[in-house]
């Protein structure tokens, strides 16, 4: 049973990764270790799946077109392979040993929900390599400051240490997309540098700061915060009232929040 003949299926988001010295590179960036476990996430035709499959302790592959999960099946029969027939974002996680590494070449409009499911199995997950479309990436490792931050940064930002290890150019895929890409790497953090009190306030507090980043932070928040405790607290924690939401760190966020929780 051959992959090469699969066609790929627009409506899975299927733009397979072609390029030989690509996939090399991408397997040798992970740095994987003999005694690991990795899940990957949307296998496809098995172009990483077969570099991985000698490295690793065991390697759980999930791949939602039924047809290519089938050819999977049938060409990798060693013991320490699994290949799962499976929606990614519905499939049940809570088994898997600890310390797992994830990789994937993740579909484009699915991207966000991946990542949040990563991140609700950060107890499970020690590090993820992902490729992803290049402004995605570039909004989950942007800092404050640049046109690219925003609440997306920081949400994932706040759970893992996120890197940009190189682009991706979309020549190397088939069939291919109209944007470049690059590969991601995620290291989750055993606890952030400072713990929010109460995460779900700190997300909701940066959601609504980011929708009005045009606005000075007071104008963007003074509506959900009250101006003047507002104003009070961003000059307690030394932040300009003029700053605008992107000027503000993850930690301002957090510190922030911090002090509005009843």
């Amino acid at each position: 049973m051959n992959t090469s003949y699969h066609r790929s299926q627009k409506s899975l988001g299927q733009n397979f990764l072609v390029d030989g010295r690509m996939q090399q590179r991408i397997v040798e960036a992970c740095a994987l270790q003999a005694d690991e476990v990795v899940v990957e996430i949307g296998p496809g035709k098995g172009a990483i799946t077969r570099r991985i499959c000698p490295l690793v302790k065991g390697l759980i592959a999930v791949e939602k077109d039924r047809s290519l999960a089938a050819l999977l099946a049938h060409e990798f029969q060693q013991p320490q392979v699994k290949i799962v027939q499976a929606d990614f974002l519905k499939w049940d996680m809570s088994l898997l040993p600890e310390g797992v590494v994830v990789v994937g070449n993740i579909p484009y409009y699915i991207s966000t929900p991946i990542i949040e499911k990563i991140l609700a199995h950060k107890d499970k997950i020690r590090r993820a390599f992902l490729t992803v479309q290049l402004e995605f990436g570039l909004r989950l490792a942007a800092t404050a400051g640049g046109k690219d931050y925003g609440s997306l940064s920081c949400f994932v930002q706040y759970y893992a240490d996120v890197q940009v290890l190189f682009k991706i150019s979309r020549h190397c895929f088939n069939p291919q997309p109209k944007v470049n890409s690059c590969f991601v790497s995620l290291t989750m953090k055993s606890k952030p540098e400072v713990a929010a009190r109460d995460e779900r306030q700190l997300f909701n507090l940066i959601q609504k700061a980011f929708t009005q980043r045009r606005k000075t932070i007071v104008n963007a928040l003074k509506k959900t915060v009250g101006q003047e405790r507002l104003m009070d607290e961003l000059q307690r924690l030394g932040i300009d009232l003029q700053s605008r939401p992107e000027d503000l760190t993850l930690l301002n966020y957090i510190k922030l929040s911090n002090t509005l929780v009843v």
